[in-house]
């Protein structure tokens, strides 16, 4: 007699050396990435403090003169202006407060450049502080709705001229 060949599934040791660690540090990335995210969801940024115009005028003695798109869409041009040079300089002392420009539409930030942050500020009534920051990517156009940051403070968006 004859024996009958059947359809027998041989599993190759060699294979299943290789498999079952890739199948286990997969398993324990995917695990990892999952417990990360769901850390991450409770560690949300602090809350920023609303300020309107009229707020920072008089609580810290700047005003909004203008914020505009200039050097063919480059560089976005902040201007403020030091109403009360004393309550200004409690705000801008703090390196950490120096202005940020924040684009809700995509979610970007401009920061301006370090030499601009390190140069001393006249702190004295009347004066003028012309900012310039990098238009990254094309952020921020005609008409582009903005928040200005000083450290915690969020100003009231502004429309971009």
């Amino acid at each position: 007699m004859q024996e009958a060949k059947t359809n027998q599934i041989v599993m190759n040791p060699r294979l299943n050396k290789t498999i079952l660690p890739v199948l286990i540090l997969f398993l324990l990335i995917a695990t990892a990435a999952i417990l990360y995210n769901s850390a991450m969801i409770g560690t949300a940024s602090p809350a920023l403090i609303p300020l309107s115009r009229g707020a920072l005028e008089e609580q810290y003695g700047l005003k909004v003169n203008l914020v505009s798109v200039t050097a063919a869409g480059g560089m976005v041009d902040l201007r403020l202006k030091i109403v009360d040079g004393e309550k200004a300089r409690t705000l801008l002392q703090d390196k950490a407060n120096f202005p940020v420009i924040h684009v809700s539409r995509g979610n970007r930030t401009l920061n301006a450049p370090e030499d601009t942050k390190s140069q001393e500020i006249s702190f004295e009534n009347g004066v003028s502080l012309f900012l310039l920051y990098p238009n990254a990517g094309n952020a921020v156009k005609h008409g582009t709705p903005i928040s200005i940051r000083f450290g915690e403070f969020a100003l009231e968006p502004i429309e971009v001229n």
